[in-house]
């Protein structure tokens, strides 16, 4: 069990705690100070830096891993029942237009079919090849395509563009891809410019990354009068129950008569929020059938209607003094949006500016295709790979190191520690140094790139604040509940462990449940958000059923409760101890159940007010054919408290595994013409696979934030923004000239080398 800093099982209102954390190397100091937090009455007593732990932070495995390993675990797509229906949706074969009639009669009559429902009415919108039109169950997918080839939908085309670069208002592109433009006045930024030592402009562009999830977007339904029941592949259970609701409106059914199951999910990346017209369509045919019936869209439409991350244009101009340090940035992006024109904002890390003179602007441009859905830290990677390369140019300008050239202008102190540490691990002194032979075909080059994301966590919503059901049954199990949805990421492990932590017993004897909307209430799984929202809850319900069993220990014992410990698998004193599933016989044959919350986090300043790393990558490039191998790569990652070890590794090695495919290898191809997508689908849609993959080490750095009882702070997001920006900026110093266009494909390489 944790030991606190305070030892009192009631909280105080004002507490003292120490924020930080001890130094990362032997060269480096601790960053530890004390700080007064004021916590809400009856909550958990804080964790801090000087909390000792028994389960938090080691190397607990998934506790759901073996499920999975074996097909035990049911996803949505693994649901069935008697009599269960397939289906299939209508997707428009124009890019742009407007639906002229709809005839469902004839598919309505096919053998085997038991539903068929529109989804537009005639005269709607037609807005991307793949738009949605009409919906068919039936007793097997076969006869599903059977009906849907029976459909009659007349369209009248209009003029559409699937080529954001292409629009009218894109801006002008010269013959070597960079942005041609007279930028406007800003007297700040010009006379920075003007006075600085060194001055560079660059161009840089991203193509659009699908989310390219295991398991596709689906559900399956079931109707039990106005009752519905969805298995769903979702990121977001209560979004997915409310969505429905409010879809349904017209069939009387109300937010709690929706009933959301998302116990196992294949991935979602951001993609995931919705219901989408799947999970409204689904559950109009399973009302029309009066049976159960499962649609899963397939893998093309997963690559063409089921979002994506934007591709996006970026120019930056800056300048230095002569002391290396940033004293202008002048920044403008445009993405490239679907047909709804939003979603394509980039951002840039901005804690290199300091007191530099600074411009932003950024314009969507709409084209006809799928619309942008968020990706594991939107806008970020973009931006990053964008700005990070610029840096590298800038500082070869000036003839700098480019790890000492981030390190004079971080202004972040604890990414300073975590750069030195880093590129110790990496070697990167040595790597820099390393010459490659002027002729030699292949050469091999190194570069870094900073990370970044800024949640640590919420309480919940307006009307209601995220809560977790803590169970424990007299056989000595305990289970702690909670309606988010684990999408992989390990939710379960982390209300597992935590519980563990705070009851004293080994992790095993906890079961962790999550993903059905009948728990309380928990957040989307987006903005990487969920364990720092959830996890000061789990520890509330933990504590408090902690010391319901220490009352009845107490009893039993005849001793005061605040002698009673839990601690070692074990509950009492130091004279009379009781193993905890002796204790736990003293609950009868009801378990003790409480119902923990998340309160906001402490208004008090926390230690810092984010998360934040450094990543470094090596890459080996063939200059005859221009082939990018990445070799090798080293990250370190700051998540708050560091909860489930294993896992924490494991999403910090994923983000920069979906790194190494969106800077080498991922790009969707459109075709003007026909407004289709070419590639939807694995066989031409490339993304990393196991050869492809580097050496990838990361190292856990965990913080005391001092924001709330557990400290917990996101993680999803913040490794994925720096790898494509290391990867670019290593081929940028194998080769000596920069690549500013991802992927970085071979015939882009080959052109930057002709370009020296």
């Amino acid at each position: 069990m944790a030991t606190p800093n305070t030892p009192n099982p009631n909280t105080p209102r004002a507490v003292e705690i120490t924020v930080g954390y001890k130094a990362l190397s032997p060269n480096q100091k601790d960053r530890l100070e004390k700080i007064e937090v004021n916590p809400a009455e009856g909550d958990a007593p804080p964790w801090d830096a000087l909390t000792e732990y028994q389960t938090v932070g080691t190397d607990v495995d998934r506790t759901d891993g073996m499920q999975k390993a074996t097909g035990r675990a049911k996803y949505a797509y693994d649901i069935s029942f008697p009599d269960l229906q397939q289906a299939m949706i209508l997707r428009a074969p124009i890019a742009r237009g407007i639906l002229k009639s709809l005839y469902l009669d004839e598919a309505r009559a096919m053998p085997g079919i038991s539903a068929v429902v529109a989804l537009k009415k005639d005269g709607s919108k037609i807005r991307l090849v793949g738009d949605a039109v009409a919906a068919v169950s039936g007793k097997t997918l076969d006869m599903v395509r059977d009906a849907i080839e029976k459909i009659r939908a007349d369209y009248e085309a209009e003029q559409h563009n699937v080529d954001y670069l292409m629009d009218e208002e894109a801006p002008m592109l010269d013959a070597n891809g960079q942005l041609d433009e007279e930028w406007d006045e800003d007297s700040k930024v010009d006379k920075a410019l003007a006075d600085a030592t060194h001055t560079h402009t660059g161009t840089y562009r991203t193509e659009v990354q699908t989310h390219s999830s295991l398991e596709t977007h689906g559900n399956t339904c079931r109707w039990d009068g106005n009752n519905l029941e969805v298995w769903a592949s979702t990121q977001a259970t209560f979004g997915v129950q409310g969505e429905l609701a409010r879809g349904l409106g017209a069939h009387n059914v109300k937010v709690e008569s929706v009933d959301v199951h998302a116990e196992f999910v294949g991935g979602g990346f951001g993609s995931k929020f919705s219901a989408g017209i799947e999970g409204l369509a689904c559950a109009l045919l399973a009302h029309a059938a009066k049976l159960p019936v499962k649609l899963m869209l397939d893998r093309h439409e997963e690559h063409t209607a089921a979002g994506n991350r934007p591709s996006a244009l970026m120019q930056v101009r800056g300048g230095i003094d002569k002391n290396g340090k940033i004293t202008a940035w002048d920044w403008r992006s445009f993405g490239g949006c679907g047909y709804n024109g939003r979603g394509g904002a980039v951002r840039y890390p901005n804690y290199y500016m300091g007191d530099a003179a600074t411009r932003r602007k950024h314009k969507d441009i709409a084209c006809d295709t799928d619309p942008a859905r968020s990706m594991r830290a939107p806008g970020y990677p973009q931006g990053w790979f964008g700005a990070e390369m610029f840096l590298d140019e800038l500082a070869a300008k000036a003839s700098m190191d480019p790890l000492a050239f981030r390190l004079k202008n971080d202004s972040e102190a604890m990414r300073l520690d975590q750069w030195q540490f880093a590129a110790d691990k990496f070697g990167w002194d040595k790597a820099r140094a390393k010459k490659n032979d002027a002729n030699a075909r292949y050469v091999t080059g190194v570069g870094c790139a900073s990370a970044r994301w800024g949640q640590l966590g919420r309480h919940g919503g307006r009307r209601q604040s995220y809560g977790v059901t803590c169970r424990i049954h007299p056989d000595g199990m305990v289970e702690a509940r909670n309606g988010s949805q684990d999408i992989g990421t390990g939710l379960k492990t982390v209300l597992q462990i935590l519980t563990a932590e705070e009851l004293g017993i080994p992790a095993s004897r906890v079961r962790g449940v999550t993903g059905h909307t009948s728990d309380p209430l928990g957040p989307a799984s987006g903005g990487s958000t969920t364990t720092p929202s959830i996890a000061p809850a789990v520890r509330h319900a933990a504590f408090l059923a902690k010391n319901k069993l220490i009352a009845l220990v107490a009893a039993h014992l005849g001793v005061p409760e605040g002698d009673v410990t839990c601690a070692n698998d074990k509950v009492g004193t130091k004279n009379a101890k009781l193993d905890f599933t002796e204790a736990c016989k003293l609950v009868g044959q009801t378990p003790i159940e409480v119902h923990g919350e998340r309160y906001p986090n402490y208004r008090d300043k926390p230690f810092h007010p984010g998360v934040c790393g450094a990543q470094f990558a090596e890459v080996r490039v063939d200059t005859w054919t221009g082939e990018v191998q990445v070799t090798r790569m080293f990250g370190i990652q700051d998540c708050g408290l560091v909860i489930a070890k294993k896992l924490a590794e494991s999403q910090v090695i994923g983000a920069m595994i979906q790194g190494v495919s969106y800077a080498v290898h991922e790009q969707r191809i459109m075709d003007q013409r026909s407004g289709r997508m070419l590639n939807g689908d694995f066989l031409r849609y490339k993304i990393t696979g196991s050869k492809d993959l580097p050496d990838i080490e990361c190292h856990m750095h965990s913080v005391a934030n001092g924001h709330n009882n557990t400290g917990a702070a996101g993680l999803g997001e913040p490794p994925s923004t720096a790898t494509a920006a290391a990867i670019g900026n290593a081929v940028f110093h194998a080769i000596g000239a920069p690549v500013r266009h991802i992927p970085i494909t071979p015939e882009k390489v080959l052109a930057a080398i002709a370009s020296k």
